[in-house]
């Protein structure tokens, strides 16, 4: 019996020996299948200098197409057209107190400025948006034709057509007391004689004066916003 008992007890320490032994194979054959990192390379000073250098190169060629677009929009803005709002009703029916127009800059350089242009001025206070009535040299005088309730522009004494504005608003050209309606008004080189077409609602030549040419920025016909006004003002 004690033989018996003896002989199991050896078989189980057999078996708990082998068990060890197995895994302790396995264990060394896992580290066997450990790959081993090389060691990190260190890099020349020459080496980073150019790693940096391709960096800067490659974050510039990102950014430049963005730069270019922003300096196109400054050019096109300082010197070409830019947005520009109306304020106030001075130049009604023609337009309306919030409309953005699209102010030119480039064509005061390159076609001038002619009778019955929209025409921004900068003033003091801000900004006027004006119809051209007079040029340098014109003399400019206004009467009121009391029957037909209805305004009458000369230009050095010959009759001028204001097509962009009805009898209501040009009949209150008059209103304010001005050189205009009495002997008239000879513009001086360089300056210019300007109307809002709300003339009983508009301060403008017959109050400021002349305005010279400096103190205009830009030509404007164009409505942009609201789209439903959306065009060319002086067709």
């Amino acid at each position: 019996m004690a033989t018996r008992r003896r002989r199991k007890n050896n078989k189980k320490v057999e078996e708990e020996v082998t068990k060890v032994v197995e895994e302790t194979k396995e264990e060394k054959q896992e580290k066997k299948e450990i790959v081993e990192l090389p060691p990190k390379k260190k890099h020349t000073k020459e080496e980073i200098d150019a790693a940096t250098k391709k960096a800067e190169k490659d974050t510039l060629k990102e950014i430049l197409p963005y730069i270019i677009i922003i300096i196109c929009v400054i050019i096109i803005r300082s010197f070409i057209a830019t947005p520009v709002d109306v304020n106030g009703d001075s130049m009604n029916p023609t337009l309306k107190d919030g409309d953005i127009m699209l102010l030119y800059k480039l064509r005061l350089k390159t076609v001038g400025i002619n009778r019955f242009d929209i025409v921004v001025i900068k003033t003091d206070d801000g900004k006027l948006i004006k119809r051209v009535i007079g040029l340098p040299g014109d003399t400019v005088r206004y009467e009121i034709d009391e029957k037909n309730q209805k305004g009458i522009l000369y230009i050095n004494d010959e009759v001028v057509e204001e097509n962009f504005s009805d009898d209501a608003h040009l009949v209150q050209t008059c209103k304010f007391v001005s050189d205009l309606c009495l002997d008239g008004i000879t513009v001086p080189e360089d300056e210019y004689f300007v109307m809002g077409d709300n003339r009983g609602n508009s301060k403008d030549s017959r109050m400021l004066g002349t305005i010279e040419k400096e103190d205009i920025q830009g030509i404007t016909s164009i409505v942009l916003f609201p789209f439903n006004r959306f065009g060319n003002v002086n067709k």
